[in-house]
């Protein structure tokens, strides 16, 4: 569902430049900082929850001394009930995320990304220059370990191997 997503964002921030279809990125929920024709996914990061399970001491245990040896006996064991608890650590939240416009997923590009991929060890597919299934799968996998689950190439990514600079920097 992410790539319809991107096309209809894609349409939307194109169009805005149009006086009949007046949008503004923000009348869309995408962030006031928005690059004009830049393309966006709407990224749900999951809730992080932890569960704790502990042993709560209900009733302590009995114990006495035998008068003949002088050991501690135990007449009946403690018991204990089993709670568990979950706590939120972090709320789901809603992002936009800027990825590679698919009008700048050329043949070369993805060869280049597919290149970039392989070199880090995450890719041993062909340089086909085609976003297959297993150029998707090396994408996903390394932009999940950054908390984003997509196969979306996004400007983040693209950016940290080189293969395109779009940010000024002052």
């Amino acid at each position: 569902m992410a790539p319809f997503r991107a096309v209809i964002t894609t349409s939307l921030i194109g169009l805005a430049g149009f006086s009949a279809f007046p949008v503004n990125a923000q009348d869309i929920g995408l962030p006031p900082n928005t690059r004009p024709g830049a393309c966006h996914i709407r990224h749900t990061a999951p809730a992080l929850i932890e569960t704790v399970t502990e042993q709560v001491l209900v009733k302590p245990e009995k114990r006495k001394v035998d008068k003949q040896t002088g050991q501690s006996i135990i007449i009946s064991p403690a018991i204990y009930r089993t709670e568990t608890v979950q706590k939120i650590i972090r709320a789901r939240h809603e992002t936009w995320v800027e990825i590679i416009c698919a009008k700048d997923l050329t043949v070369v590009f993805i060869q280049t990304l597919q290149r970039a991929l392989a070199a880090r060890g995450n890719y041993r597919g062909a340089i086909t220059g085609v976003m297959d299934e297993s150029t998707k799968r090396a994408v996903r996998k390394v932009q999940k370990s950054q908390g984003i689950n997509s196969s979306e190439v996004t400007q983040t990514l693209a950016e940290s191997y080189g293969l395109v600079i779009h940010r000024v920097f002052r």
